[in-house]
């Protein structure tokens, strides 16, 4: 997991600090605190149990979450499968905090579209935009070797942003009104690239049933994320050009399927049954339930 985060964050032009790697000579509390302390954001991996240990006042894990709340890092939790974010109350006073933060479900199948959202939340900016402003601030990770948690840090901004006070009744609900427009177009794109990171393991002429059900799995994304702005009517932006690709992608499935139906046809003219059914297989796959009378009359054709 730290292997793969690191070689993606490189590949978007990040520096990336591992301690097994980067940690020279010297005291080793010190590099972590001095790491820390650079960096501006704070991702923090919570496998099964990890927060089970910070009862413990000299844990590493819970040092140096309580370092990263001390220095004002953007802390954004990445859960792991089997990890269940205790209640507040069950922690220290110092990690009370931890379960408000932002966390995201890291998911093993639809690991590309999981990197995105957490890049998306970061507040750090690549090196490859820093260059063009002769700013070569680094960019850090740091994996705790323990078996339990892993915390990357990425870069303090050049700019600082000023915490603003809003007194005003109004304008509290604009600003309430404006996260909540963008929490949901977040949502809507995260669905969609769900949806096109299962399309993209599609090849050009799928045969295989795997292949079939991933195209459909990823058709069924883009329904569900339409579904999605649906619901929130005026506050999703790219509805219709989404609608456009969801046209296209219903009529590339009815050309497959229509493939796949005639070379079942075809197959079962010269008795080779096994690949019909195959074939077949593969339709039942892309057919909609309106195109049962089309199905059945390919069904027919086999022996009983």
């Amino acid at each position: 997991m730290a292997g793969e985060l690191q070689s993606k964050l490189q590949s978007r032009g990040y520096k990336v600090f591992l301690d097994v790697d980067n940690i020279g000579s010297g005291a080793f509390p010190d590099q972590i605190d001095r790491a820390i302390q650079q960096c501006n954001d704070f991702l923090l991996i919570l496998s099964p149990g990890m927060l089970d240990r910070c009862a413990d006042e000299e844990d590493w894990v819970r040092h140096e979450i309580v370092l990263a709340e001390k220095y004002g890092k953007n802390i954004v939790g990445v859960s792991l499968p089997g990890f269940v974010m205790p209640v507040a109350e069950s922690l220290p006073a110092e990690l009370r905090e931890i379960p408000e933060k932002q966390v995201f479900i890291w998911s093993h199948e639809y690991r590309q579209a999981s990197f995105e959202k957490i890049v998306e939340n970061l507040k750090s900016t690549t090196l490859k935009k820093k260059r063009a402003k002769r700013n070569y601030s680094w960019v850090g990770i740091l994996v705790v070797l323990a078996a339990v948690g892993i915390w990357w840090l990425l870069p303090e901004k050049t700019e600082q942003q000023n915490d603003i006070q809003v007194d005003d009744a109004e304008i509290r609900e604009i600003i309430n009104r404006q996260r909540h427009d963008k929490a949901v177009n977040d949502t809507f794109n995260m669905i969609l690239k769900t949806g096109d990171s299962l399309l993209q393991l599609v090849p050009n002429n799928p045969t295989d049933t795997k292949d079939f059900n991933l195209f459909m799995k990823g058709i069924a994304e883009y329904k569900n994320a339409l579904a999605y702005g649906s619901k929130n009517p005026g506050i999703v932006a790219n509805v219709a050009e989404v609608n456009k690709c969801l046209d296209s992608l219903m009529g590339v499935r009815q050309s497959k399927l229509q493939r796949e139906l005639d070379a079942a046809s075809m197959f079962l003219e010269v008795d080779q049954v096994d690949f019909a059914r195959h074939r077949y297989g593969n339709a039942q796959i892309l057919a909609l339930p309106e195109e049962s009378a089309k199905m059945e009359a390919v069904g027919r054709k086999f022996p009983k």
